[in-house]
């Protein structure tokens, strides 16, 4: 994401590039070196999923919601990475034309997982310490506001990008990643809500629901013996707990930056931070990407069977491949 825009429109041979021709290779070559085994994971999980739909999906679902931040996370790696990855390689963006739907695009994708994430969090800690009330009103409890979740994201981001109206000297950047951004941020209501509400609520609901649920697992293992209950559904709940504060850890990280430096411009240095988001703030949603499937592992024993017998497959045709012929 980008949280400033620039009203100058620049020709290739106008261009003063962000980053130095170095730093875009190595980004670069990150990028593709960290994408290729996150995409296999990818279908590999997706595969699975289908496979085992009955008793991943359709009889637990605390793996909806996971299974929404993996698409989400998936179509940023497929389908938004390239356009990033070609900005890089020449150092600018070519036309305008690819600026409204890569701008809407990336905007869309991160804000979803960032909605997903913060939606986990908060259903885990009820199905963890509250199941029953959850599992008698999934329509309410669950689908629901998964399904506004989901729409929510993409409704406020084809109003605020592709409907919203420009200023008619508004042009994007062509020298700047996602094109300088949308603007809507020159837009003061507009920008303070989508600041406000999309990105610094979620990141908070997120921190603070995280935090309750590891002093509340702290204060249960100070205070009941092994044998209780209540520590069964710890240890039972362990893995759910443990892929939870995994994947809201990768958001945090992506997020709390964003936020800190947000405040810092609002308040203080309106340049604060320009050369680190430029270098390291704008891609890193994107190792954070390739890190969820591997994450979302740590739940789904299921897939971790059927991931080594894959493997095993895989090497197994190696090896007879690599054979010499006689």
């Amino acid at each position: 994401m980008n949280n400033q825009t620039n009203s100058t429109s620049l020709v290739p041979e106008e261009i003063s590039f962000g980053l130095s021709l170095m730093q875009r290779i190595i980004t670069m070559s990150l990028l593709i070196a960290f994408a290729i085994p996150s995409l296999t994971c990818f279908l590999v999980v997706f595969y699975c999923f289908i496979q085992l739909r009955k008793t991943l999906l359709f009889d637990r679902i605390n793996h909806h919601v996971i299974l929404c931040i993996l698409i989400s996370d998936f179509l940023l790696i497929a389908t938004e990475l390239p356009f990033s990855l070609r900005y890089l390689s020449l150092g600018y963006v070519q036309s305008t034309k690819v600026c409204l739907f890569w701008t809407f695009w990336d905007y869309y994708l991160q804000e979803t997982t960032l909605f997903l994430t913060m939606y986990a969090s908060i259903e885990r800690y009820f199905l963890i310490f509250h199941k029953q009330c959850i599992m008698k009103n999934k329509l309410f409890f669950h689908y629901i506001p998964l399904g506004f979740v989901c729409f929510y994201t993409f409704g406020i981001y084809v109003y605020f990008i592709p409907l919203f109206p420009c200023k008619p000297n508004h042009s994007y950047d062509l020298s700047a990643f996602v094109c300088g951004g949308p603007c809507y941020l020159d837009a003061f209501i507009q920008n303070i809500y989508d600041t406000i509400i999309d990105i610094m609520l979620p990141t908070c609901v997120l921190l603070v629901f995280n935090l309750l649920m590891i002093d509340r697992v702290i204060r249960y293992k100070q205070k009941v013996s092994p044998s209780t209950p209540v520590s069964n559904i710890l240890k039972k709940n362990r893995q759910m707990i443990l892929q939870l504060l995994a994947i809201s850890l990768m958001a945090l990280i992506t997020w709390l930056p964003w936020i800190f430096i947000i405040l810092v411009q609002d308040f203080y240095d309106p340049s604060f931070g320009e050369q680190f988001i430029a270098i390291f703030l704008h891609y890193l949603p994107y190792f954070t990407g390739f890190a969820s499937p591997f994450l979302a592992l740590i739940n789904l024993p299921e897939i971790r069977v059927e991931f080594k017998k894959v493997m095993r497959q895989v090497t197994t045709a190696l090896h007879i491949l690599n054979l010499p012929q006689v």
